[in-house]
């Protein structure tokens, strides 16, 4: 496992750098600009993702947040898998496990871009969607737990912020017990899958801290209910 890494640095190099560019096109801030001439950070909660698009500019821009914020999460994993599996240079690896290396590590940085995109002085949005994008491509027995959870707990809360840490927490736990022990995958690949997801789970629910703040207060905004101008409700 370590020689597989070792070896592969420029791969890998390439594969963190190609993801984080991809993760810091952000489909809010871009959009947002483009049509409505303003900046997504500067209206509504002042976050750069699809829900503060949805409550402050509409659903036609919301959407299209949301397929652009999915699809480079997915884009940028089956790339790191790809450019893994071309440039490998450890003649004897398993090429399933060289492809997981790649897409796995590619999950990390992708969202990271997002997060901290450097092509908008590094203020990003906090990664669900992004996030709900590369765990199906990763594993979409995760993918499919993870949603479940989020659907649960949408329609018995209503709140998309508790939804999205609640889902985005149970994926390190799949990841592991999916790939050791349903897939086979031997200690070292099945730690290192969930070394790198667990980063991604950590900062995503880093990000929604103010939001756990105001769950805990019973003040956090519901997705049906409008939210104010000055109210900082988040996803």
């Amino acid at each position: 496992m370590w020689d597989l890494l070792i070896q592969n640095w420029h791969a890998l190099l390439l594969t963190a750098v190609g993801a984080y560019l991809m993760g810091s096109m952000n489909w809010a801030i871009i959009l947002t600009r483009l049509f409505k001439k303003t900046d997504i950070r500067a209206t509504g909660s002042g976050n750069a993702g699809a829900t503060n698009v949805l409550r402050s500019q509409g659903p036609v821009l919301a959407a299209l947040t949301l397929v652009g914020d999915v699809g480079k999460g997915v884009l940028a994993t089956l790339l790191g898998g790809w450019l893994m599996t071309a440039m490998n240079v450890v003649p004897d690896a398993l090429p399933h496990e060289v492809l997981l290396v790649g897409r796995y590590a590619a999950s990390l940085f992708v969202v990271l871009g997002h997060m901290y995109p450097v092509f908008h002085k590094f203020r990003g949005g906090k990664g669900v969607a992004t996030s709900a994008g590369l765990i199906f491509v990763l594993d979409w027995r995760a993918g499919a737990v993870c949603l479940s959870m989020f659907i649960l707990i949408l329609l018995l809360g209503r709140m998309v912020s508790l939804g999205s840490v609640m889902a985005v927490g149970l994926a390190p736990f799949v990841t592991f017990a999916a790939r050791r022990w349903i897939d086979g995958y031997n200690m070292g690949i099945s730690i290192f899958c969930t070394l790198m997801i667990t980063p991604v789970v950590v900062i995503v629910i880093a990000k929604h801290s103010a939001n756990m703040r105001r769950i805990a207060d019973g003040t956090e905004s519901r997705i049906d209910e409008m939210v104010k101008k000055d109210e900082p409700e988040e996803q």
